[in-house]
């Protein structure tokens, strides 16, 4: 007597419609490019503009970076190195309002703030070095940019 097995079919792989791929990696391209200018900002705040980080940045994403900086200039505070990023787009919507949020975890540990003049650590203690971070982006100007960017202190990634 033959005996008969159910051929199991493979499970479909989800596929990614070629303009959401585009888009999600047009906003990892622009986040990425948000914290290079960023980061060179930082590296040296007595610079008075950075045009990157406008270029990337909007609303409180830049504004938050500007007040940063300006902070930093006033307590002479530099951060050196660069910071390790693995981000994620975790939703995207395209269409009239297309829009973005990007999850990462950000290690800081090549990237500490110290003060210029003395080479002393300038972080708050208990500062985490690897952070939830979560950012939101948007169509400007015909091109992505950060909008907003959260480093969630309290989550450890």
């Amino acid at each position: 007597m033959a005996t008969s097995s159910a051929a199991s079919s493979p499970t479909p792989t989800p596929t990614v419609a070629p303009e959401v791929a585009a888009a999600e990696a047009a906003v990892l391209e622009a986040y990425r490019q948000y914290w290079a200018a960023k980061v060179a900002w930082y590296a040296d705040p007595s610079v008075d503009a950075d045009s990157n980080l406008s270029h990337y940045a909007i609303d409180t994403a830049l504004a938050d970076a500007q007040s940063t900086v300006l902070s930093f200039r006033t307590s002479r505070i530099v951060v050196p190195g660069e910071p390790v990023l693995s981000p994620s787009v975790s939703d995207i919507t395209l269409g009239d309002k297309p829009a973005a949020t990007i999850h990462d975890c950000v290690d800081v540990s090549n990237w500490q703030a110290i003060f210029r003049d003395s080479g002393e650590n300038a972080v708050a203690p208990g500062q985490a070095v690897r952070v939830v971070a979560i950012a939101e982006a948007s169509i400007f100007d015909g091109r992505w940019v950060i909008r907003s960017y959260a480093a969630q202190r309290d989550r450890s990634c």
